[in-house]
């Protein structure tokens, strides 16, 4: 997954910052936790209450899984994302104390806010995937640059794979040509289809911005090494309906903790 950043700015009033955590303790925010150093699993959990632990003010989460809870330990400095914010909200923090819950850790000494940009990209996964159909297209059994499909397949056949998504766009992986042979002339507005997982299409107006044929080395155990063609298609949404942004808003939240313990 990867995301781009805009500017950041340090939240370090300790008022503020106790404001802020009873916020989010009020609404029981989702996190993702992290270890600060070696941060490879990520863990899911959320603010539960703002308290003391030994006349110190603290913060209690909870909603972690056992597998998530047996990764933590006191005295772990772990990074803390806030789910759920308009920016992107982060902190450092320690495990004071593991509880049958979750985990007590120590009130921040400053919260970091890192603008969301609209073209911050969020890959795909194989486990929650997202496609894109379009009117200017459809496989043909005939089609030797079209992938081969069966007519049960129905209309599935002419959806294209994303690879990553954004508010703004995605990026469209194909490996056969013919969609891209097919929108070489297009230069203007087309119409389209957002498919995301368990939601009626959504349809969409955008742009072809650009279009990339990359080569692939490919370890092959039979044929020893190979290469494999791949063609990826920037494609940049127009205008998006309110209720369509967010769609696309809660999908990429299903992607934000999708890989989360």
């Amino acid at each position: 997954m990867s995301q781009d950043q805009g500017a950041s700015s340090k939240i370090s009033n300790p008022e503020s910052i106790s404001r802020l955590v009873a916020r989010m303790c009020a609404g029981n925010l989702q996190v993702l936790l992290r270890h600060r150093d070696s941060g490879k699993v990520t863990i899911r959990g959320a603010f539960h209450k703002l308290g003391k632990y030994k006349a110190e003010a603290a913060i209690q989460l909870f909603k972690l899984s056992e597998a998530g809870l047996s990764k933590l330990e006191p005295g772990m400095p772990i990074k803390v994302e806030v789910l759920g914010m308009p920016s992107q909200l982060t902190f450092q923090t320690l495990v004071i104390e593991k509880t049958a819950a979750g985990i007590i850790c120590a009130m921040p000494r400053a919260l970091l806010s890192t603008e969301r940009r609209t073209n911050a990209r969020f890959r795909v996964t194989e486990n929650i995937m997202a496609f894109m159909s379009f009117d200017l297209w459809k496989a043909g059994q005939n089609d030797p640059a079209s992938p081969p499909f069966f007519s049960a397949y129905g209309g599935i056949a002419s959806w294209i794979t994303i690879a990553d998504i954004s508010l703004g766009g995605v990026c469209l992986l194909a490996r056969f040509p013919s969609f891209q042979n097919a929108s070489e002339t297009i230069t203007g507005p087309v119409s389209s289809f957002l498919h995301l997982p368990m939601m009626p299409p959504i349809p969409l107006k955008g742009v072809i911005r650009w279009r990339r044929k990359i080569k692939n080395r490919v370890e092959d155990e039979i044929n020893g090494e190979r290469f494999q063609l791949e063609y990826r298609i920037g494609f940049e949404f127009a205008e998006v309906e309110a209720d369509h942004q967010q769609k696309l808003r809660h999908f990429i939240r299903q992607l934000t903790i999708a890989e989360a313990i």
